[in-house]
């Protein structure tokens, strides 16, 4: 109810009764409103998805890279091992000994590894005939310190004539080495000392 009073009297207040009905002015439960993608969210999605479609076989790729290599770097060690027991001499330090097999012969032969040769080729003199070139620069230098010449080994791998296969310095010819290039050492094995206590 709500009062009022008179215009009149100011005095008598005057009462008026307003009903209304709780249904009429309830307004309907809405559900909230739905977002709807536009067409910036819709390309950013697709963005998102390329990349990520982008990234996973860039890190297959990666993958198959990484797996290959470590596949070539095993093979290159299996390999360098195979050539270290097939040539040892390639892998040699100043200092190192090798000898090889002699046949019919009771001497052994011993070879010391000098180091690779760093003079470069020129012409080389062999008994007046100055058609031959002394060693590349790579080859690799012997001395003997053994009992058994040069001649054997030479006749073996085919290093002749002396003048084209020995070590210079200063232009000259130093006697009682032997320099060949790697094609040359396969039949140089590892010297290993003679053990007197040792069983054989």
């Amino acid at each position: 109810p709500i009062s009022l009073f008179s215009s009149t009297t100011l005095k008598q207040p005057i009462t008026i009764t307003m009903k209304t009905s709780a249904s009429s002015h309830s307004s309907p439960s809405l559900p909230p409103p739905q977002r709807q993608n536009t067409a910036v969210e819709k390309s950013s999605e697709a963005v998102k998805n390329g990349l990520k479609v982008f990234f996973d076989q860039n890190q297959l790729a990666l993958q198959k890279n990484l797996e290959e290599r470590e596949a070539a770097m095993t093979l290159a060690e299996q390999q360098l091992k195979e050539a270290n027991e097939a040539a040892p001499a390639l892998f040699a330090k100043p200092g190192d000994r090798f000898t090889f097999h002699v046949k019919y012969c009771d001497f052994f032969a011993l070879f010391q590894y000098v180091g690779r040769n760093e003079t470069p080729p020129q012409k080389a003199d062999f008994r007046g005939d100055h058609n031959y070139q002394s060693p590349e620069i790579g080859w690799l230098i012997f001395r003997n310190v053994g009992e058994v010449s040069f001649n054997a080994y030479r006749d073996i791998v085919g290093a002749w004539p002396i003048a084209a296969y020995s070590h210079y310095e200063g232009g000259e010819m130093k006697n009682d080495t032997l320099c060949i290039p790697p094609s040359m050492c396969g039949e140089l094995n590892v010297w290993k000392d003679w053990d007197e206590d040792a069983d054989y």
